[in-house]
């Protein structure tokens, strides 16, 4: 029983010591591990809620319109799929860690042989035909020195593509509250504009009802009552449609908000109380644009350009390789602690891939155009984003003063309605004249309401012009 166990330690101790050896060797410890700290423009590992300016929002005095904006970050479904974007990036990382560890194979298999009565050269043997049965364990390894940093740069690469994922990430919370916040400023203009048109749908009413006693008295025609009649078909028309507009708004606004969740109906405020924060002496400089998210997206697609490069011409030098097994052999009967069962080989060597060099060349030129392309991209982005944050102000600008115009209006059309109450009180004009002066004055507000709501959605373009730097 003592050499049955002195035999079994010398079998598993040489397994034990490769194995040991060459994990100790090349696993990473811990305190090399990357975490994703703070990159430029706010990317963090934080929920995605946290990478936004809430602030900034809260300046259109809308409680409303913040929580639905914090519900679309978190359920939207192109922020979901973003984030499991970031997360796959950041597992990839993780893979070109383990790269660094050697290759090895442990294995094992119960083999039955029969030896044949010819040999190699042909010449029949005696042998008894008798089937063998034997053990084979093998423990094989290889390992590739990274003489020139490829398994670096494949890492280098993976974290490029990681903080792309990040920044696309961020590009796709920047989209989401922006197409957010202006469905819902697009829907409050509507449900306000729908209650100005039932206004003046009843001011048309109470008019076809004033023709109709005039008529019955000869002081009308029947014409007159056609035409108001027609007007009030054209009003009840508007309406009919932009309810049904509104509608669509409000269920891409749902699809935002609640994602696949269960929809919780919002109490949509009034488009009067949201706050206009932005003057016609609006003006940002250049440098703002500097951490848009397609600017460092664009950034890190020429760095992973730069990489593949780098890793074509690394893939033209030659390769060095150690690898070896260890393995036992015996029969399943009666010598299995045997040790002449037991082998070992080593060896090194250098590979080079020499009819592959054209194909390699083929590629690199491939990689290089490709490097090219990106750069020509990179400017292409920087030009777009000085445009896009040139055109936001020019119409921010535009429609604040537009906006002012129409307030302007507004407020003279209230003082003229009003004189005209005053006159009707004193039986100076009809009634007629002062639903004239109602309607001319609602007219104004649904003209200062579209403007209000131009001002706000440009207001939002100039805020995903800046990417968010407001």
């Amino acid at each position: 029983m003592k050499y049955t166990w002195l035999r079994l330690a010398k079998r598993v101790i040489p397994f034990l010591i490769i194995f040991i050896s060459f994990w100790g060797a090349c696993v990473i410890p811990a305190s090399c591990k990357e975490n994703i700290s703070v990159l430029k423009a706010g990317v963090t590992e934080a929920n995605g809620s946290e990478r936004v300016n809430w602030s900034w929002w809260e300046s259109f005095g809308d409680t409303t319109l913040v929580d639905a904006l914090k519900k679309s970050v978190n359920n939207s479904f192109d922020v979901l799929i973003a984030d499991l974007k970031a997360k796959e990036a950041e597992n990839y990382i993780n893979s070109s860690l383990k790269d660094q560890v050697p290759s090895l194979t442990l294995g094992g298999s119960l083999v039955e042989a029969n030896p044949a009565r010819i040999n190699y050269f042909g010449e029949e043997r005696n042998t008894a035909q008798k089937s063998i049965g034997f053990l084979y364990l093998p423990l094989e390894f290889s390992y590739e020195f990274d003489f020139w940093g490829i398994r670096s740069g494949q890492r280098a690469y993976a974290k490029a593509n990681r903080d792309f994922a990040e920044f696309e990430k961020n590009y796709v919370i920047l989209s989401t509250l922006s197409n957010v916040s202006a469905l819902y400023f697009n829907i409050l203009n509507n449900e306000n504009i729908i209650s100005l048109y039932e206004e003046i749908a009843e001011l048309k009413r109470q008019k076809i009802a004033l023709s109709n006693e005039k008529l019955e008295l000869g002081l009308a025609t029947s014409q007159e009552i056609i035409e108001l009649q027609k007007e009030l078909a054209g009003i009840e028309s508007k309406k009919t449609l932009l309810k049904a507009k509104n509608e669509e708004l409000k269920n891409k606004f749902y699809l935002f908000v609640s994602g696949d969740k269960e929809r919780t109906p919002v109490v949509f405020k009034n488009i009067d109380d949201i706050n206009v924060f932005y003057t016609t002496s609006t003006e940002f400089g250049t440098e703002r644009i500097a951490n848009r998210p397609d600017i460092l997206m664009a950034e890190k697609k020429v760095r992973m350009a730069q990489l593949d490069v780098s890793e074509v011409k690394r893939s033209l030098l030659p390769r060095f390789v150690i690898s070896g097994n260890v393995y036992h052999l015996s029969r399943t009967t009666n010598d299995f602690f045997d040790s002449e069962n037991t082998a070992y080989r080593i060896s090194g060597g250098v590979l080079h891939g020499i009819f592959h060099k054209k194909k390699n060349l083929c590629v690199l030129n491939a990689k290089k155009n490709a490097y090219r392309r990106v750069l020509k991209e990179y400017e292409k982005v920087i030009a777009t984003s000085i445009n896009d944050v040139n055109n936001s102000l020019f119409y921010l600008k535009s429609c604040i003063k537009n906006y002012n115009q129409a307030k302007t209006l507004a407020e003279n059309s209230i003082k003229y309605m009003n004189n005209e109450k005053e006159k009707l009180d004193m039986r100076i004009i009809t009634l007629e004249t002062f639903i004239d002066a109602q309607e001319k004055y609602i007219n104004s507000k649904i003209a200062e309401s579209e403007s209000k709501t131009e001002c706000l959605v440009h207001t939002i373009s100039l805020y995903k012009a800046l990417g968010g730097n407001v």
